[in-house]
């Protein structure tokens, strides 16, 4: 007879510009049911196979530091100006990291201190200058926005 050993480890790192990447990795095992009858025995096996997990879930992640930021992210970076304004707005690719809703909440909150500035305006902005409603931005592109909302804030940048 036989028993079934999952496990599993998982790590999540912060990045730059209120980003995040996460690696896991887990492993269903198939053991003899002797093996408890050696305790040595079975938890040498459990510990290989979590450092196996772990060695897996550090190399995934190590990409992530390496690069200050996921790989898989290919989207153009967007100008810091509304160059797209008389031209087509960037082509839209999958979004694999969206905005955060700790993001948008932060959005929400800086657009009501910015003089002038509603919702729809924000909108039309993001629009021109990501290609993407604020909602359907990218957590790069929201961090982006949010160091353009505080320019405003400050009168350093007008956002129209």
């Amino acid at each position: 007879m036989s028993i079934r050993l999952n496990l599993g480890v998982s790590k999540k790192i912060g990045l730059e510009n209120y980003g995040s990447a996460g690696s896991s990795c887990n492993v269903e095992l198939e053991l003899d049911s002797s093996s408890l009858d050696h305790p040595e025995e079975f938890q040498r096996k459990v510990r290989e196979a979590y450092a196996a997990c772990r060695s897996a879930v550090e190399e995934e992640l190590k990409n992530h530091r390496a690069n200050g930021e996921p790989k898989q992210d290919v989207r153009p970076t967007p100008p810091p100006s509304m160059e797209y304004r008389n031209s087509a707005p960037p082509e839209r690719t999958e979004n694999p990291y969206p905005v955060s809703p700790k993001q948008l909440n932060f959005i929400a909150q800086l657009t009501k201190s910015v003089r002038g500035l509603t919702a729809q305006k924000l909108d039309a902005y993001c629009q021109v200058t990501y290609g993407r409603t604020c909602n359907e931005l990218s957590a790069r592109d929201a961090s982006r926005l949010i160091d353009d909302l505080k320019a405003a804030k400050s009168g350093g940048k007008e956002i129209a």
